[in-house]
C-alpha cells in the first residue's frame, strides 16, 4: 500500500498495488500557457490531462488493469494460462504486465500485417509473441480473416482468455471509476469542456459517464483522425463504426483531426513542458476545432461556468517516444532545427 501520501508501496503486492489505478495519487493536469492557447484573452482556460504519468506511461494501462482486476475477482482467471489479445501497441503490453499481477505469465497478441517493426519490437520487450495477421481492408469481428475475431476465437480455448478490449464494459468502467472522479476533483468542479480522441472508445464513455453525471451540462467533444491520415490510437469514421460499444450517444460533439497536425501539436506541447504524443495533439487539435466553432457562431459564452470561465481538459494518452522516426516521416524539414557539422556524423541513416 502506499504509504501516507509519500507514493511508495511495498510488501509482496507492491507492484500489484502500484499498478492499481485506485492506489495510485491523482494524475497531473497542467493548464497550457497563453501563448499555447489562441483563446486565452476570452477568459478560456485549457487544462492536459497527463495519462502519461501510469505506471506505463500511457492510458491504456488503466483499462488494461481493470480487466484483469474484475476478471480475477469474477473469478474469470481461475485455470486461465494465456491471455490474446487483438492489438499492436500499448494495450496488450498493459495487459501483459496487468496478467503477470495476477499470475499469468502468458500474453499473446495478434498484430496487423502493417505493424512498424518498432511496434513488433516494443511486443517482443514486453515478453509478447506477436501473431502477424493480414487484416481485411474493412476489419469486423464477424469476419473470420480479422484480428479480433481471431483473438475471440483463440480465447474460447481451455486456458485461454481474450479480454476483448472492444466490447468488454470493465474498459470504459476504468475511467468511469478514477479518470472521471480526478477531472471533476481537479477542477473542482468547474470543468465545462472534456475532450479526447476517439479509439477504443473506451475513455470517453467512462469518463462522460462520470463528468455528466455531475454536470449534465459539461460538453463532449470526441476526435477522429481524418480518412486516410494515420495516428496512433484513434480510428477514423469508418473504422469506429465496427466499435462494439455504443459511443455516439456519450458525445455532444465531434471534430477530425489530421496526421500533420496531430504531429506538429504533440511537438510543440513537448517542446514547452509537456511531453506528449501524436494522440494527444490530436486531442488539443481537436478541442481548438470546436472552440473556434462555437466562437464562429457566437456560442463561446454558452461554455462559460458560474465564474464566467471557459474550462476545457483534454486526454493526453501517450508519449512521442515510440514515434520520434514518425515526427520526421510525417513533418517537413522547415519543423526541425538544422544539424551543424552533420557532414562529421559517423552514423547518418541511409535510404
Amino acid at each position: 500500500m502506499p504509504t501516507d501520501g509519500l507514493n511508495v508501496f511495498t510488501g509482496p503486492q507492491a507492484v500489484q498495488d502500484f499498478m492499481n489505478p485506485g492506489k495510485l495519487a491523482y494524475l497531473p493536469m497542467v493548464e497550457l500557457p497563453p501563448h499555447l492557447n489562441p483563446f486565452a484573452s476570452q477568459g478560456v482556460r485549457i487544462m492536459a490531462k497527463l495519462m502519461t504519468f501510469t505506471p506505463l506511461h500511457n492510458v491504456k494501462v488503466i483499462p488494461a488493469f481493470n480487466m484483469m482486476a474484475a476478471a480475477a475477482q469474477r473469478g474469470e482467471l481461475e485455470g486461465v494460462e494465456t491471455i490474446i489479445e487483438n492489438s499492436s501497441g500499448n494495450t496488450v503490453a498493459a495487459l501483459a504486465v496487468s496478467a503477470r499481477q495476477f499470475g499469468i505469465e502468458r500474453t499473446m497478441a495478434i498484430v496487423p500485417s502493417e505493424a512498424s517493426w518498432q511496434k513488433i519490437q516494443m511486443l517482443q520487450f514486453f515478453g509478447i509473441p506477436p501473431i502477424v495477421n493480414q487484416e481485411p481492408d474493412e476489419p469486423d469481428e464477424t469476419d473470420q480473416c480479422s484480428g479480433i475475431y481471431k483473438a475471440k476465437e483463440m480465447g474460447s480455448q481451455e486456458g485461454w482468455m481474450n479480454p476483448g478490449q472492444y466490447t468488454n464494459p470493465d474498459n470504459p468502467e476504468a475511467h468511469y471509476q478514477w479518470i472521471g472522479r480526478q477531472i471533476w476533483e481537479q477542477t473542482r468542479g468547474k470543468i465545462t469542456v472534456f475532450c479526447g480522441g476517439l479509439g477504443t472508445t473506451g475513455t470517453m464513455i467512462g469518463n462522460s459517464r462520470y463528468l455528466k453525471e455531475a454536470n449534465e451540462a459539461i460538453q463532449v467533444v470526441g476526435v477522429k483522425r481524418a480518412p486516410d491520415n494515420y495516428v496512433p490510437g484513434p480510428r477514423t469514421e469508418l473504422l469506429l463504426r465496427l466499435i462494439g460499444f455504443d459511443w455516439p450517444p456519450h458525445l455532444d460533439a465531434q471534430q477530425v483531426a489530421t496526421t500533420e497536425n496531430s504531429y506538429r501539436s504533440s511537438m510543440e506541447l513537448s517542446r514547452n513542458g509537456i511531453y506528449v504524443g501524436p494522440s494527444s495533439g490530436l486531442s488539443l487539435v481537436g478541442l481548438l476545432a470546436y472552440l473556434e466553432q462555437q466562437q464562429q457562431a457566437s456560442a463561446l459564452d454558452q461554455l462559460r461556468n458560474e465564474n464566467g470561465e471557459v474550462v476545457c481538459v483534454f486526454m493526453c494518452p501517450d508519449t512521442p517516444l515510440p514515434y520520434f522516426d514518425e515526427y520526421f516521416r510525417y513533418l517537413g524539414d522547415a519543423d526541425f532545427p538544422e544539424i551543424i557539422n552533420q557532414e562529421i556524423l559517423e552514423n547518418l541513416p541511409t535510404d
